[in-house]
C-alpha cells in the first residue's frame, strides 16, 4: 500500500454516528434520512432489488417525526413533492406514505401543507387510492372523514374543471383516469367520492362523477361535457364488445377515443390481432417495450398481413432518440428487455414467440444510443467488479447474468465519464485493471471482465471487498464515485470494507464521494456504513438499481423537474397526455 497509509484492520466498521478527528464521514441529517426513504423506501443507505416498497410502518420513518416535531413540517412536504415530481424515486409508495404521515399529524401548518400538494403528489387514482390506504391505516380505520380530508380529496376530482396553471381545463382526463383505474388497493372511485362527499358545478365533471357512481348519466349542454360523455359512453360500448361480432367496432372506440388496455375486455387482448394493432399505435415507449412479447406471439411481426409495417412502427420508435429521453428508459432496462425478448418466453411459460432480428437488433441499437444521450457529470469513477464464479450466473428473476449487468452498468457509464475498471478476488497483488475504452462495444467489455489472469481464477470462491480502496490508495488515485459489483457480500479480508473506505477517504483528503456496493445476486446483510451519507448498499439487482445508482451518485441536483402529466413510472403508464 502506498506510504504513509497504515491499514488499520477491523472485524468491523468502526462507529460513524461520530466522526473521528481528520475522518471525512459524514453523519446522516434527519433531512438526509427523509431523502432515503422517499428514494429507497428505508431511512438507511440500503436498497433490496425487487423486494421493496412492499409495506411500511411508522418506526421506518421517525425522521419525519422528528422534523416535524423541530417545526420543519412544511419542508418535509416540499421535500416529498419536490423528490416525487421529478421523478427521482423508485416507486411512488415511499412518498405517498410519507404524504399520509404529515396529512394524519397533529401539527396544523404541516397537515395543510400536505393536503395541499395531493394533486401534485397523487397523480393518477393509484396514488390517490394507496394515499387513502395509508392515512386509512394510521387512523385505525376509524368510521367517517375529517373536514380537511374530505375537502382535499374532493378538490383532487374536481379541479380537472378549472383553469389551471396553462390555463386550461381538463374535465376529459379526469374521465380517461377514473375509467382507466377503476380499483386499486380495495378502494373504487364510488366509495371515494361518496365519502368525501363530491359535488360540482362543472357539468363535465358532474358527468364523470355520475358514471362512478353507477348513476343515469346526464345530458350534455357544451363541447366540454359533450366530449367527457362521448368518451364514457365509447368506455361503456367497448367493455360490451363480443369478439365475435364487435371486433371492428372496438378498434374504432379505441381509435377515435383514445382508450388504453384498461379499457379493452380481456377476450380481446388474448388474441385479437386488429385491437392490438390499434393500441401499439397508442402505447408510450415504456408499454410498447413491455408488450414487445406478447405482439409478436400473436405474429404481429411474422406471419401476419402488414406484419413488416409492424415491425418497421417498432423500429422507427425505438430509433427515435427524443422518445427515448422522453420516456426516460435507463440503458440496462433496454437491455433487459432486449434479453427477455431474445428468449421468446414470459417466466411463466405462459405466452412464447419466435423472435423477430429486426426488433432485437433495434432493441440492441436503442441500448447503445441510449447510453450516449446521458448528461455527462464530469465525475471520475472506480468501477470494481469481482470475478467470482456467481458472476457468471442469472441475476434471480431476469435473464441477465451478474456479470452481464457489470458490464452493462460499465458500458452505460464510460459513455460520458471518466471510468477506470478494475476487476478482484481477495488480493490486491491480483487485482486487475481492465483496459475498457469508451469505443469498446457490450460484447467487448464482457470478454474482458472474464478474460482475466490464471492466478485471479483461483481465488473464484473468496473475495475482499476492501481491496479497491487498497488499489486505488495505493496508486493514490481520486475518485468521485467508487463502484463495487460483486455476486455476494462476503469478504475474507482482516479490514472491514466500510473501514477501509474511511481510511481510503481520509488518506487522499477526499471530502466530497459517493460509494456503491451492489451484491447482485445475494440476499443477505449489506456492508457500507449505513450512516454515511455518502455511501449505498444494494442487494440484487432489478430495472429500477441502475437508475437508482445514478441518481444517488449525482445527488439529484442536476434534475429537470418533468412535467407530471409526462411523468411515468414502471406501474402507471398512461397511453395519452389528454390536454
Amino acid at each position: 500500500m502506498a506510504d504513509g497509509m497504515e491499514v488499520d484492520p477491523q472485524i468491523g466498521p468502526q462507529d460513524d454516528h461520530t466522526p473521528q478527528q481528520g475522518s471525512y464521514s459524514t453523519e446522516v441529517s434527519d433531512i438526509d434520512k427523509l431523502k432515503r426513504f422517499l428514494c429507497l423506501g428505508t431511512e438507511l443507505g440500503y436498497y433490496k432489488a425487487s423486494s421493496q416498497h412492499k409495506k411500511f410502518s411508522r418506526s421506518e420513518v421517525q425522521a419525519i417525526d422528528r422534523l416535524i416535531q423541530q417545526g420543519c413540517g412544511n419542508e418535509v412536504v416540499r421535500c416529498i413533492k419536490d423528490i416525487s415530481v421529478q421523478g427521482r424515486a423508485c416507486k411512488q409508495n415511499p412518498a405517498l406514505y410519507a404524504l399520509a404521515v404529515c396529512a394524519r399529524s397533529n401539527d396544523p401548518s404541516t397537515k395543510h401543507a400536505a393536503y395541499s400538494v395531493l394533486k401534485d403528489v397523487c397523480r393518477i387514482p393509484t396514488h390517490l387510492f394507496q394515499f387513502i390506504k395509508y392515512c386509512e391505516e394510521m387512523s385505525g380505520h376509524e368510521s367517517g372523514w375529517g373536514r380537511a380530508h374530505r375537502k382535499s380529496i374532493s378538490q383532487w376530482y374536481t379541479d380537472f374543471g378549472e383553469v389551471n396553471s396553462k390555463g386550461n381545463k381538463n374535465p376529459l382526463k379526469l374521465a380517461y383516469l377514473v375509467t382507466k383505474y377503476r380499483r386499486r388497493f380495495k378502494w373504487s372511485h364510488k366509495d371515494v367520492i361518496r365519502l368525501a362527499h363530491v359535488r360540482s358545478r362543472n357539468k363535465a365533471i358532474r358527468i364523470t362523477l355520475q358514471y362512478a357512481l353507477g348513476k343515469t348519466v346526464e345530458d350534455a349542454d357544451s363541447k366540454e361535457s359533450s366530449d367527457v360523455r362521448n368518451f364514457l359512453m365509447a368506455v361503456q360500448k367497448a367493455k360490451r364488445c363480443i369478439p365475435e361480432e364487435d371486433e371492428e367496432e372496438l378498434c374504432e372506440y379505441i381509435a377515435v377515443h383514445q382508450l388504453s388496455w384498461e379499457h379493452v375486455p380481456n377476450r380481446f387482448l388474448k388474441n385479437s390481432v386488429k385491437v392490438w394493432s390499434v393500441l401499439s399505435r397508442l402505447m408510450p415507449m415504456t408499454a410498447m417495450i413491455r408488450n414487445l412479447g406478447k405482439m409478436t406471439s400473436l405474429r404481429m411481426h411474422d406471419g401476419q398481413p402488414g406484419a413488416e409495417f409492424w415491425v418497421e412502427h417498432v423500429v422507427r420508435r425505438l430509433d427515435n432518440d427524443m422518445q427515448l429521453v422522453h420516456a426516460r428508459i435507463h440503458p440496462l432496462t433496454l437491455l433487459i428487455a432486449m434479453k427477455h425478448y431474445e428468449r421468446g418466453a414470459q417466466r411463466n411459460q405462459k405466452v412464447l414467440w419466435t423472435p423477430n432480428p429486426r426488433i432485437i437488433e433495434a432493441l440492441k441499437n436503442a441500448f447503445i444510443r441510449s447510453t450516449r444521450i446521458i448528461q455527462p457529470q464530469g465525475r471520475k469513477y472506480l468501477m470494481a467488479i469481482s470475478v467470482g464464479e456467481n458472476m457468471q450466473k442469472p441475476i434471480c428473476g431476469s435473464t441477465i447474468t451478474a456479470g452481464e449487468a457489470a458490464a452493462a452498468m460499465v458500458y452505460s457509464t464510460i459513455q460520458t465519464e471518466d471510468v477506470e475498471v478494475i476487476l478482484f478476488t481477495n488480493r490486491i497483488e491480483d487485482a486487475y485493471t481492465a483496459t475498457i475504452k469508451r469505443e469498446d462495444g457490450l460484447q467487448s467489455i464482457k470478454e474482458k471482465i472474464y478474460q482475466i489472469p490464471h492466478e485471479t481464477k483461483s481465488n473464484y470462491h473468496k473475495q475482499d471487498l476492501s481491496v479497491p480502496f487498497k488499489w486505488a490508495a495505493e496508486r493514490k488515485k481520486k475518485f468521485d464515485a467508487i463502484m463495487v459489483f460483486t455476486d455476494s457480500i462476503t469478504s475474507c479480508g482482516f479490514i472491514h470494507p466500510a473501514e477501509a473506505l474511511k481510511q481510503y477517504v481520509q488518506y487522499m483528503t477526499i471530502r466530497e464521494y459517493r460509494f456503491v456496493v451492489v451484491a447482485m445476486t445475494s440476499d443477505k446483510y449489506s456492508v457500507a456504513a449505513p450512516d454515511s451519507v455518502h455511501n449505498l448498499d444494494v442487494v440484487g439487482f432489478d430495472t429500477m438499481t441502475p437508475g437508482l445508482i445514478m441518481e444517488f451518485v449525482e445527488n439529484s441536483h442536476q434534475r429537470n423537474i418533468v412535467n407530471d402529466d409526462i411523468l411515468l413510472h414502471a406501474d402507471e403508464d398512461l397511453y395519452i397526455d389528454i390536454r
